[in-house]
């Protein structure tokens, strides 16, 4: 069974382009983009949580300033 699904014109300009590059670089390509689209849905995640959630994140940074006026944080 085939599902038809129309693709936006970015994403047919992305089909179009892998397509001139051979399998190998393909694959390595496909892998940069994989990885960017995971990075991707990773921050929207922690956007969506923050925003939900802001508390825990907020008492931390507040923690955090707080030891660092205490002379307790270190530079990197």
């Amino acid at each position: 069974m085939e599902i038809e699904k129309t693709l936006s014109p970015e994403s047919l300009t992305a089909v179009e382009m892998m397509e001139t590059i051979d399998a190998h670089q393909r694959s390595q390509a496909l892998e940069i983009l994989r990885n960017f689209i995971n990075e991707v849905h990773s921050e929207q995640k922690w956007e969506t949580l923050y925003s939900e959630h802001p508390e825990p994140m907020v008492k931390l940074a507040k923690q955090a300033i707080k030891e660092h006026r205490e002379g307790k944080s270190k530079e990197f």
